[in-house]
């Protein structure tokens, strides 16, 4: 058997689309599977189960549909898309809960182009349990993957779904054949991770030397040499803040930064930032003794729902010209990150979060720092999910235009530009110009 700890139920693509009959895209069998969908939610979370939602979201263009769904989408009123947005969502009894993820794919299976094998890892899960729809598309490839990752992978039958019952028989037994264990979700909920077998475990167990790729993506020889991994860092010598000199005080203050080398040498090196003597002093120890930064700022990458993304042409006094950038603004004492991004956002730009968006904020793992050379400032980059919400409320002196872009529009906006532009701006644009989704 498993342990519930390290096991978790992926639900798949249980959206209208794919359910209702008035969608070209619907699955014959899956409107029959949502009350055993239903059941096996219950059954993960009784368990103690990690629960996943998967889900599929087309461009309301048409950019990245399939190619050989493209036609039978595009004339069938685009479901998955913007441009339908009821056939986005899920039926209510299999709405997510807080705190369980969902992660919005661009392709079959569950773990192409998503951070879905990254945070099964950071659970430390080993064995997943699949459900959803359709049985021999995103469930076989999201089971096919997943056991190329090492995990052991099991399949609710009845809480899957195929065009036919032949088809859904067929791809079981195939699966089957192949190691993905199948069972149902009563079994599930009555016997919980009991009925779950560990091959992968047992595989090691009867054979240590075995070389196989393991569920967090290593070999054993990768395992010998894990240091090699991720860089390390030896202890080194560190000079010492000994004192720290305002030269100058304003809406930028200046500091001389007095330092004892670690050879014993003295050494000043001039820094500026927007705090105050004390609560630079504070910043910086923090930083110094390994502590996590207070975000200072927040830059938001804003993506509307037909995957265009919002930018801004605002006046830079320091410029003396207009740059392109993105929305952004500093946090606000008291203030959460998704609140600073909610007000920034509409302040500048008249649009708001959406509120019908399971994730409608995602935030990089830490703040960056804009200038290490000049500054402890720090900004934290959050994509986020945005709508026209009203009319923009600037500052007196803030001169800002937005405007969007399409993702067809991005590439060429970035070879013909000529306006100064920012580099988180610039390096983001290049990521989706790649099509690198921000939600996926």
């Amino acid at each position: 058997m498993t342990d519930a700890a390290r096991t978790a139920l992926i639900l798949i693509d249980m959206q209208l689309g794919f359910i209702d009959p008035a969608s070209p895209l619907c699955i014959a069998g899956a409107a029959a599977t949502v009350s055993a969908c239903e059941r096996a939610l219950a059954a993960a979370r009784n368990h103690g189960l990690a629960v996943y939602h998967v889900r599929r979201e087309y461009a309301a263009d048409g950019s990245d549909v399939e190619a050989v769904r493209h036609r039978v989408w595009a004339e069938g009123g685009r479901p998955l898309s913007a441009a339908w947005p009821e056939s986005l969502a899920c039926p209510p009894e299999l709405a997510p809960r807080e705190g369980e993820p969902v992660i919005v794919k661009p392709s079959w299976s569950a773990f192409f182009g998503t951070d879905l094998h990254e945070r099964l890892q950071a659970r430390g899960i080993g064995t997943i349990v699949l459900a959803g729809t359709t049985t021999p598309n995103c469930v076989r490839s999201t089971a096919y993957d997943g056991m190329a990752l090492g995990y052991n992978v099991a399949v609710l039958a009845d809480a899957t779904s195929s065009r036919t019952p032949e088809v859904q028989q067929a791809n079981l037994e195939d699966m089957a054949y192949v190691g993905v264990q199948i069972l149902t979700a009563d079994e599930l909920a009555a016997t919980g991770t009991a009925s779950l077998k560990d091959v992968e475990g047992a595989a090691a167990d009867a054979s240590p030397a075995r070389q196989t790729t393991t569920a967090n993506g290593t070999t054993s020889e990768d395992a010998a040499g894990s240091d090699e991994v991720l860089p390390s860092f030896p202890a080194t010598s560190t000079p010492q803040l000994a004192s720290i000199e305002t030269v100058s005080t304003g809406w930028i203050n200046k500091y001389h930064l007095h330092y004892t080398m670690p050879d014993g040498r003295p050494y000043a090196y001039e820094g500026v930032s927007r705090k105050g003597p004390e609560a630079y002093r504070a910043a910086l120890d923090t930083l110094g003794a390994g502590g996590p930064p207070t975000p200072d700022a927040v830059c938001i990458v804003p993506i509307l729902p037909d995957g265009s993304v919002l930018l801004e042409q605002e006046f830079r006094y320091p410029l003396n010209s207009w740059c392109i950038s993105l929305p952004a603004g500093l946090v606000d004492a008291g203030e959460s990150l998704e609140e600073a991004v909610a007000r920034e956002l509409y302040e500048e730009t008249g649009y708001r979060l959406r509120n019908d968006a399971d994730v409608p904020v995602r935030p990089l793992p830490q703040p960056g720092f804009s200038s290490t050379g000049l500054a402890e400032e720090n900004v934290h980059v959050v994509f986020a999910h945005v709508e026209p919400g009203g009319a923009a409320a600037p500052e007196a002196a803030e001169l800002i235009e937005p405007f969007t872009l399409a993702p067809s529009e991005i590439r060429p906006f970035l070879d013909a530009n000529t306006t100064p532009i920012g580099t988180r701006c610039q390096l983001i644009l290049e990521m989706l110009a790649g099509g690198r989704h921000p939600f996926q």
